[in-house]
């Protein structure tokens, strides 16, 4: 045992500085490692630590709760079935009614009081060119015919706009 304490103490200066600058090398290295393994760590942890705080917090729902919510849906759902077909059967009922068969008449002859009233206003027109002397009375006649004619067509409109089942003309 003396003699490799011995061979340990015969180095030359320069082998022990040598061996001395080794062993600092490689401590160094060690050190660089394990600064940058620390470095890697803590920018995990810091993105770990923000990614926590900023999604935003989920809340599940129960079984329990999830359940009754479902049913209340099936409930929802066979209620709008039933006024799906309570509107069908409304529907039907109106289309049968005597309601829209009357608007259809009444639109029918609104159209028919405005062809009469054209053709009278046409021939009043040509039996003033027949007959010598004053239009005037032609004048008065036609402006109640225009005033005639309004009234029919703001009828007709009003007809139109009433609500029945079938699509008006």
């Amino acid at each position: 045992m003396t003699d490799s304490r011995d061979e340990e103490y015969d180095l030359s200066e320069g082998q022990r500085l040598a061996l001395l600058e080794g062993t600092v090398n490689t401590n160094r290295n060690m050190l660089i490692v394990m600064v940058l393994l620390a470095l890697v760590g803590i920018s995990v942890a810091i993105t770990v630590v923000v990614i926590k705080f900023t999604q935003p917090e989920v809340v599940y729902v129960s079984q329990q709760d999830f359940k009754a919510a479902i049913e209340r849906l099936e409930l929802v759902e066979e209620s709008m079935q039933d006024t799906r077909l309570g509107v069908a059967d409304t529907k039907k009922i109106l289309d049968s009614s005597s309601a829209t068969a009357f608007k259809e008449q009444m639109l029918a002859q609104e159209q028919g009081y405005q062809v009469h009233l054209t053709a009278l206003k046409q021939g009043m027109k040509d039996l003033a060119r027949m007959v010598p002397g004053s239009r005037t009375w032609l004048d008065i006649y036609n402006e109640k015919m225009d005033i005639a004619l309004k009234q029919s067509r703001e009828r007709q409109l009003e007809l139109e706009k009433l609500q029945t089942s079938r699509i008006s003309r």
